[in-house]
C-alpha cells in the first residue's frame, strides 16, 4: 500500500495532480481514513481549497474522493470502527442511489480538522466522469487542482486517473456552447471553471469563483490546454498564434442542450442533500460553518429546525442562498465588475 507523499509518482499523470501539501494533520487524517475503511479502499484524492490554496482556514475540511472497490466492506468496517451512527446496509444502498455518498470523517481531536468524503467505486467513478454522465457532480472536482494522498497500488491509480483524464477530455463539450467565438487559453480556463460551478447550489459568495481561479490559474491554463489539445486532435478547434477557434460553430441546438444539462445536474445535486441528512454525521452544522465561512454572514438555527428540519429548515436554508448573489454573467470576471 502506498502512504500519502510516498510511492512511484503515475507516469503521465493529468495536469494539475500535484504532491500532497507539507500537512502532518492531513497525513494523519488520510492514514486514519484508509485503516478506517480497510482492505476495499483503492485511493484517496484531495481536492478543493486545501489542494488550491484558495483561502482554507484551520478548520476548513479536508475534500476527499475515496474510491472503494466494496461498497458493502467499506461501510461495515466503518461502523464497526465507530465512524459512522448509521447502519452499514443502509449506506451501501444509499451508494447505488445518486452516486457519490458524501460522509463525515472526524478523528475525533479538537486540534484537527474534520474531513468530507464522496465515497464511489469504480464503476460509478467512470459513469460520473463519462462524457455522457447523468450530472456535473464528480467532475466539477476533477477538472481542479489535486492532490493523490494514498492508494493501494499501482493498478488503482491507473483506475483513478484513466477517470480522470477522460473527464478532461470532455471538458471541451459542455464550456463550447458558452464560448461560441475566438479566445485564448486564459479565457476558456476562467469560462471552465465559470462554467462548472453552473453544476450545482453553492453556499458562497459571487467572488468566490474568481478567488478559486486567481489562486490557481497557471494549474487551469494547463487543464484547459490539457482539454483543448485533445479537442484539437479530434479535429474539433484549431491554433492560430495563440488564438482558438471552433471548426464548427456552436449553435443553439448545442447551447440548450448542455443549458438542459446543468439544470438537471443543479436538480441531482440539489435533491443530494436529502441523502445527506442520512450519509453525512453532523450534516447541519457543517452547512452552518461553510455558510458563514464562504458567505461572510452569521446563520443562526433554531432548536426546532434542527428537531425538524425537513419542515422548518428548509425554508431558511432556501432564503439565505437568495441573499447570496451570483455572478450576472456567466462570461463576466469579477474584475470587470467591480470596475463596470
Amino acid at each position: 500500500m502506498t502512504g500519502i507523499g510516498s510511492g512511484t509518482p503515475p507516469e503521465s499523470p493529468p495536469f494539475g495532480l500535484v504532491p500532497p501539501p507539507d500537512d502532518e494533520r492531513l497525513r494523519q487524517t488520510v492514514e486514519a481514513l484508509a485503516d478506517a475503511g480497510g482492505e476495499s479502499v483503492e485511493t484517496i484524492l484531495l481536492y478543493g481549497s486545501h489542494v488550491q490554496a484558495s483561502s482554507p482556514n484551520q478548520w476548513s475540511a479536508y475534500d476527499f474522493l475515496l474510491v472503494t472497490d466494496s461498497y458493502s466492506r467499506f461501510f461495515q468496517r466503518l461502523v464497526e470502527n465507530g465512524h459512522h451512527k448509521r447502519p452499514a446496509w443502509l449506506l451501501s444502498a444509499l451508494s447505488h442511489f445518486l452516486a457519490p455518498n458524501i460522509i463525515s470523517f472526524d478523528m475525533g481531536r479538537a486540534d484537527h480538522p474534520p474531513a468530507k468524503c464522496a465515497v464511489v467505486n469504480p464503476r460509478h467513478l467512470r459513469r460520473s466522469l463519462h462524457p455522457h454522465s447523468p450530472d456535473h457532480f464528480l467532475k466539477g472536482r476533477v477538472v481542479q487542482k489535486l492532490a493523490l494522498v494514498w492508494s493501494r497500488g499501482p493498478a488503482e491509480i491507473d483506475t483513478l486517473l484513466s477517470a480522470v483524464r477522460m473527464a478532461r477530455e470532455g471538458i471541451v463539450r459542455w464550456v463550447r456552447p458558452f464560448l461560441p467565438g475566438p479566445f485564448t487559453i486564459d479565457e476558456f480556463a476562467e469560462k471552465m471553471l465559470r462554467v462548472s460551478y453552473r453544476g450545482e447550489i453553492r453556499p458562497e459568495a459571487p467572488e468566490r469563483v474568481f478567488e478559486v481561479f486567481q489562486a490557481q490559474k497557471e494549474t487551469l491554463e494547463g487543464i484547459a490546454r490539457e482539454s483543448l489539445e485533445a479537442a484539437e486532435a479530434r479535429g474539433e478547434v484549431f491554433e492560430e498564434s495563440g488564438t482558438y477557434r471552433w471548426r464548427r460553430r456552436p449553435g443553439k441546438g448545442a447551447w440548450a442542450f448542455t443549458t438542459l444539462y446543468f439544470i438537471t445536474s443543479k436538480i441531482r445535486a440539489t435533491t443530494r442533500w436529502f441523502k445527506y441528512m442520512i450519509t453525512f454525521d453532523g450534516w447541519l452544522d457543517y452547512i452552518q460553518r461553510k455558510i458563514e465561512r464562504r458567505a461572510g454572514f452569521e446563520v443562526e438555527i433554531e432548536e426546532r429546525e434542527r428537531r425538524w428540519p425537513l419542515i422548518f429548515l428548509w425554508p431558511k436554508l432556501f432564503l439565505v442562498f437568495r441573499t447570496i448573489k451570483e455572478p450576472e454573467a456567466l462570461g463576466e470576471s469579477e474584475k470587470e465588475k467591480k470596475s463596470a
